[in-house]
């Protein structure tokens, strides 16, 4: 079969839900403008990176020929925009997740119950050719899947410290240290970066349970319904 570039369907997504879309992503291009201007490589390219991020249901939606990926819904694409929204544009453009402690841990529970709920989804596409997909494993699979993106989130920010000397993982003295007590963590930075990487993990995992019952439940209804 020859490969087919399709047009993006963009009636198929809900109306208020592209709106939304719409002005994130005009947002994170301002962000971007705005950085690169100021001389901010890292969050110039970050939001850059990010406002792809917002196009992959459209992505999946022209170059799937016909495959799996086809059927995301694009509620997950606009879950996944919510987060790039909150955490860029709210969290580092407005400077709350140096000024707040407890945001970042609500964005990574966040993040955890946004890829649970996509890793539900993803597990019962990928299967639907082999029937329907056991509740039990696309429970476990969305919690994989919303840990391993932990960890890929935990690499880039050890790779942006190391590489490019950022202080993402709080491991060195700087303005996203200042609101911290280092008495508490033995007066050690990497006292200190070891409990926010480790913290980070867990409070994922802590959104990745929740968004994994939260869709056992939402599934479960729609059954009883049918």
């Amino acid at each position: 079969m020859a490969y087919k570039i399709k047009k993006d369907p963009v009636e198929l997504i809900p109306k208020g839900q592209l709106v939304f879309w719409i002005l994130v992503r005009i947002s994170l291009i301002i962000c971007a403008v705005y950085s690169f201007v100021h001389g901010d490589l890292v969050m110039g390219f970050e939001s850059v990176f990010c406002f792809i991020f917002t196009h992959l249901w459209d992505m999946f939606q022209i170059f799937g020929n016909g495959s799996f990926i086809e059927e995301v819904p694009p509620l997950s694409q606009t879950m996944l925009n919510i987060i790039i929204f909150t955490g860029i544009v709210i969290g580092s453009y407005f400077g709350v997740f140096d000024n707040t402690v407890w945001f970042d841990n609500i964005m990574h529970i966040l993040s955890g119950v946004v890829c649970a709920v996509f890793g539900y989804d993803f597990a019962c596409i990928i299967q639907r050719k082999k029937g329907q997909c056991a509740a039990t494993l696309a429970a476990i699979f969305s919690l994989m899947f919303a840990l391993s993106i932990a960890v890929g989130w935990e690499f880039y920010e050890f790779l942006m410290d190391t590489l490019h000397g950022t202080n993402l993982q709080l491991s060195k003295a700087g303005d996203e240290t200042a609101i911290f007590d280092l008495s508490k963590y033995s007066n050690e930075y990497g006292r200190l970066g070891l409990v926010d990487t480790m913290t980070d993990m867990m409070m994922n995992a802590v959104g990745g349970i929740i968004g994994m019952i939260f869709m056992i439940v939402l599934r479960n209804r729609k059954k009883k319904k049918k």
